[in-house]
């Protein structure tokens, strides 16, 4: 996606003009204000998609329950090459700035670069169906449009979110939650798994309109700069990154027998809602990582992204992790997934120490170091580990957590110690 910067005229804006506020606030707002917003959108979000696998999770059976969120999961694996998107293209307008012809260019870019996956994923299908144990090969064809949707949602959030424009980003959210719990559910109640899942669609698609208008009604001016290999790089960071948080739970629903695979889903869907916040701050901390990084004051950029990032996943996990039976029976009823309760207390454990490790990886990425790719070990070795070990949902949980203990004291060790000391320059 490289992009050409053209003569500018001096009567016209110029991206950089248009950016320069929205740089300056990136840099001196601070972290929590701008987060602010998405906090809220995002709680609103996760109390909703609990209710959501709530009530969807008390209608199937606990078999059909798996394949569900499974498959849901699914739709974000697909969808995570090129939502990094959202990551660059935030790096990119913190620097340049957004124009209307910045959205334009990136938002055809992505339409046509994503077009051949979409294409092999639907070709796909009915493999993915197969080792999935699916009962539709449509169930897994569902993931095809919806990896276009997310590609094209995640490029223009990051336009917004890096010119800080959080308000109207959180608005999306909102706005997929609210599609997503009424017409959702009414479609999950008449076509099931697959109603659910056109549910999750339908939402997501009125996201992407409302922000995409927003991004187009910006100022006009030049397009800025859209290295490819940056964005190559990041996509390939942030794969790891969701493989090493999500590849537990699609071993466990290859290895594991029906009900104990619906069991692990929802120990997993309890630690993922944990790490939504985190991953709502990662977003505009990121933009900060890497202004704080080329301006020679690392440490206030780091300290400010630990805190934001990890408190509310520490406290988030504490709670499930001491009362994982009464979380489990709120959401899904009493006995309805006997067992649970282990793995889900290890997994909200995971997910606390997972924000963590995502801002010292995302810090590595802004430096542009070694660091950055320790996710794909840590996935690698989950993927040896639960392949060797896995009798039980508790022994997949406690793989997953040994990788995960084990990327962080790396990062801890190799990549911190940078930022204490501070960039010369």
């Amino acid at each position: 996606m490289d992009g050409q910067r053209r003569p500018v005229s001096s009567s016209a804006p110029t991206a950089q003009s248009a950016g320069a506020s929205s740089g300056s606030a990136i840099r001196s707002s601070r972290l929590s204000r701008l987060a602010a917003p998405l906090f809220v959108a995002v709680i609103v979000q996760s109390v909703a998609n609990l209710l959501f696998h709530a009530v969807v999770g008390r209608a199937l059976t606990p078999e059909e329950y798996g394949a569900l969120g499974t498959v849901l999961a699914g739709m974000t694996l697909v969808a995570v090459p090129l939502s990094a998107l959202q990551t660059a293209s935030a790096r990119a307008t913190a620097t340049s700035g957004l124009t209307a012809s910045t959205a334009r260019r990136l938002v055809v870019r992505t339409t046509i670069y994503s077009a051949p996956v979409v294409v092999l994923v639907l070709a796909l299908s009915a493999p993915i169906a197969a080792f999935l144990h699916l009962d539709s090969t449509w169930d897994a064809a569902i993931l095809a449009p919806t990896l276009w949707v997310a590609a094209l949602i995640a490029v223009v959030r990051g336009l917004l979110l890096g010119v800080g424009r959080t308000g109207v980003v959180a608005g999306s959210y909102i706005l997929s939650t609210v599609l997503r719990i009424g017409p959702g559910l009414l479609l999950a109640a008449v076509a099931g798994v697959t109603g659910a899942l056109l549910g999750t669609l339908l939402g997501e698609l009125g996201a992407l309109v409302l922000v995409a208008v927003a991004a187009l009604r910006s100022p006009s001016g030049d397009a800025a700069h859209l290295s490819g290999g940056d964005y190559l790089r990041t996509g390939a960071v942030v794969t790891g990154l969701f493989l090493f948080t999500t590849v537990d739970l699609f071993l466990a629903r290859h290895f594991l027998p029906g009900v104990a695979s619906g069991a692990y889903v929802a120990a997993a869907t309890i630690g993922k809602t944990v790490l939504a916040l985190p991953a709502a701050a990662i977003s505009i901390a990121y933009p900060r990582l890497v202004a704080g990084w080329a301006d020679g004051k690392p440490r206030p950029a780091i300290k400010s992204s630990l805190l934001v990032v990890g408190v509310p996943a520490v406290l988030a996990a504490a709670v499930v992790a001491v009362l994982p039976g009464l979380v489990l029976a709120v959401l899904y009823g009493s006995g309805t997934f006997p067992g649970a309760e282990p793995v889900t207390s290890v997994l909200a454990i995971v997910a606390g120490l997972s924000a963590f490790v995502s801002v010292l990886v995302h810090a590595g990425m802004a430096r542009n170091r070694w660091t950055m790719w320790l996710p794909w070990f840590g996935a690698l070795l989950e993927i040896v580990v639960i392949s060797t070990w896995h009798s039980t949902g508790t022994a997949v949980a406690a793989g997953s957590a040994a990788a995960g203990a084990l990327v962080l004291v790396l990062l801890v060790v190799f990549e911190l110690p940078a930022w204490r000391s501070g960039n010369p320059r």
